[in-house]
């Protein structure tokens, strides 16, 4: 669509988000997509929202987009476009002054054209140094003028040269944030190093290297598929791969849909040891490591050692342990009172149990003690919100919180300043959930006298980051452990704690009763559909916020993640006339959706449940979304 430019109605400085109003002659734009004052002037004017979009009325626009209706009504959301600079004295002096060239205004631009004539604007493209032989144009008002002019035409050639691989404008700016003035000649002869831009996946950015005909077995093709390999085990949360079985994982990406073997292993090894020399991976025996995991495993063991032989004074707490007892109005076994003890005894101590076996209430009791006997600040934490605000709930001690807020985590990277906590004692629930990286900046926060319990069920999900901490902390032999393994918590008649542990035990033959039913099913497909038909009568019958579905799979079948909440939405909350809907990718968000927070923020913590109330937009148009949490 031709238009030219008449107001601005907002621009961010920072990233070059644009929203303003054009006229057209283009008789196509919807009705309600029209501007009323324009038309009023007999004019078809239009919103349009996109990157770094040209504010001048000195030239016409060729716009290529697509109309999305928002908060702020139908507006033309730009995905590329081009100036259309008039060839006549007056086009090419009313361009140069608009403003879209750094340094140059009206009298500048009458000189460089009285200069240069008709030729100006090929004169600053390609040999723009010859402007300096215009009167008032300095060395630094040329690189202005270079500056100004060439990122306007880099965007529009990258936007142009990516536009077949559905990149983005923010993308696109994102790629000129990072190789400036480079950016097209980066990616026509080095695409792969797309990887290093936040937002470029590997199989995007070797889609686009694949198209241009680049080397199969370049060793940069082969480096961003190995990170990418090593990323993605991390989410199925290993914190390293052997070496052999990475090798194997990336000749399958890199050779896959080839009818010959572009990559081979030796390919992939040669580049494996020119990473290892500079320092991007670590190769610990056969164990190849992301430099920062292998940091934050050494680092942890490190500082872990260095707690365990921290000469801490043994407590001893037989006095307080009775009386704790009695005021709580709890008994506690001789295991429970084991863990009591060890926990005073000990620089750090671990208690693990399944569900049920009594681990709050032996906490209950040492805060108590601890009150008695230490009078220091208590600390309880968790890696999740809802696991925090149970323990507060279940202790009655309202100084919990989750991991991240404590250690200051707030953010998607971890470069929170460094503060030691201030706390005596702390407390660690749901350790089974601690990933490497958090497990690290948290032992390396707490001071050296600070006495340190973690508590949890070894035998519950692990992490969903990298790393089995929980795990490796109890089988190194080196900390003191308590098992709690007596049911005390749930009926006596409940089938679930007994078949719990028969399934740890590794036996079969489960009890089954009202509160624990097994459905066979044969392969995936029949399985998705008994859930979905279950989980439809439980609904019905119990609320929607009290059932819930786990499945051991995210992608790849019908019966993970991914797939059974499509149907499910679907199914539940299904599209209705005047229903908001946000599509992000592949996914269909709809108001009335039930939806969990996965990352930690000031007021939300990893975990938290909520249901999406309303859809908006901001001022650059990114889409809002109106959420209520409950605790």
């Amino acid at each position: 669509m031709r238009c030219r430019y008449v107001n601005k109605i907002y621009m961010n400085e920072g990233n070059g988000f644009t929203v303003a109003l054009y006229s057209t002659q283009d008789t196509s734009v919807p009705l309600s997509a029209r501007d009323k004052y324009l038309a009023s002037r007999k004019m078809i004017g239009f919103t349009a929202v996109g990157y770094n979009l040209p504010l001048t009325d000195q030239i016409e626009l060729e716009m290529e987009g697509a109309w999305e209706n928002g908060s702020h009504g139908l507006q033309y959301r730009v995905e590329s476009f081009m100036e259309i600079v008039p060839r006549t004295k007056e086009g090419i002096i009313g361009y140069l002054a608009s403003g879209a060239i750094k340094g140059v205004r009206q009298r500048t631009a009458e000189a460089i054209y009285h200069h240069f004539g008709l030729d100006t604007l090929e004169i600053i493209e390609k040999t723009p140094a010859k402007l300096l032989s215009v009167p008032g144009i300095s060395e630094k008002k040329l690189y202005g003028i270079m500056d100004s002019f060439g990122k306007n035409r880099v965007f529009r050639e990258l936007m142009t040269f990516l536009a077949p691989y559905k990149v983005t404008p923010k993308k696109v700016n994102m790629i000129l944030q990072t190789f400036k003035d480079e950016s097209v000649d980066i990616i026509r002869k080095r695409p792969y190093m797309l990887c290093a831009v936040k937002g470029f996946g590997f199989l995007t950015v070797d889609n686009i290297g694949r198209a241009l005909g680049k080397t199969l077995n370049d060793p940069m093709r082969i480096s961003g598929c190995i990170s990418y390999v090593l990323s993605e085990a991390m989410k199925e949360g290993h914190l390293y791969l052997e070496w052999e079985i990475l090798t194997e994982q990336v000749l399958e990406v890199l050779n896959k849909d080839l009818t010959f073997q572009a990559v081979t292993a030796q390919n992939v090894s040669n580049v494996l040891y020119r990473l290892v020399m500079q320092n991007s991976i670590v190769l610990d025996g056969e164990k190849v490591y992301t430099f920062r995991q292998f940091e934050a495993e050494e680092q942890t063991a490190a500082m872990v050692a260095r707690r365990i032989l921290y000469p801490m004074e043994s407590l001893d707490v037989e006095t307080e342990l009775v009386q704790a007892q009695k005021v709580l109005g709890i008994t506690l076994s001789e295991k429970q009172k084991l863990a009591v003890r060890m926990v005073f005894a000990n620089p750090i101590s671990i208690i693990t149990g399944g569900p049920g076996t009594g681990k709050t209430t032996v906490l209950k009791v040492i805060l108590y003690i601890h009150g008695m006997k230490c009078k220091s600040e208590v600390q309880l934490m968790a890696p999740t919100g809802r696991a925090a605000r149970r323990m507060a709930e279940s202790t009655g001690n309202q100084n919990a919180s989750t991991m991240h807020m404590e250690l200051g985590l707030l953010g998607e990277d971890y470069t929170a300043e460094f503060a030691y906590l201030e706390a005596g004692f702390v407390n660690v629930d749901e350790t089974s959930m601690v990933d490497m990286r958090l497990a690290y900046e948290f032992f390396q926060r707490v001071k050296g006298d600070t006495r340190i319990l973690l508590v949890g069920d070894v035998d519950q999900l692990p992490s969903v980051g990298a790393g089995d901490v929980f795990r490796q902390l109890i089988q190194c032999g080196l900390i003191p452990v308590t098992v709690l393994d007596l049911v005390y918590r749930q009926g006596a008649t409940s089938c679930i704690p007994v078949n719990a542990k028969l399934m740890q035990e590794g036996k079969t033959n489960l009890i089954l009763g009202d509160d624990f039913v097994f459905v066979p099913c044969k392969g995936t497909e029949e399985t998705a559909d008994t859930v979905k038909r279950l989980y439809q009568e439980e609904v019905i019958q119990n609320g929607l916020d009290q059932v819930q579905i786990l499945t051991p799979f995210r992608v790849r079948t019908a019966a993970g993640v991914v797939e059974l909440n499509r149907t499910l939405e679907d199914i539940i909350n299904p599209p209705v006339s005047g229903k908001k809907e946000l599509v992000i990718g592949k996914d269909v968000f709809r108001v009335g959706d039930k939806i969990i927070q996965n990352k930690n923020t000031a007021l939300i913590s990893n975990g938290d449940m909520g249901t999406i109330l309303d859809f908006d937009e901001d001022e650059e148009g990114n889409p809002k979304i109106s959420i209520l949490f409950t605790t």
